[in-house]
């Protein structure tokens, strides 16, 4: 016949076995939540390295258009200086 221990034994090797079940399932789905994390994070970097290059090929044909501008600029501040000066005599 089977004694009281022994029960014990059995019934407390049966709930370890659930409370290692429990913790391998815990785990399980912290490490997928922890992978989906890594996976939006990834592509976040991904989004950010586009707008940055987007960004720095705005700034760079802006810059390239400035060049352009600023002799045509001083040629127009240049003329109406010399337009004023006209009308001044």
């Amino acid at each position: 016949m089977i004694s009281t221990l022994e029960i014990l034994w059995i019934v407390l090797a049966f709930c370890v076995l659930w409370v290692t079940a429990f913790v391998c399932w815990a785990i399980y789905h912290i490490a997928m939540v922890a992978r989906n994390i890594h996976l939006v994070l990834d592509e976040a970097k991904q989004a950010l390295h586009q707008i940055e290059d987007a960004i720095t090929g705005v700034k760079d044909k802006m810059e390239h258009h400035a060049k352009l501008l600023d002799p045509l600029i001083a040629l127009a501040g240049h003329a109406i200086r010399n337009v004023k000066n006209n009308k001044e005599d």
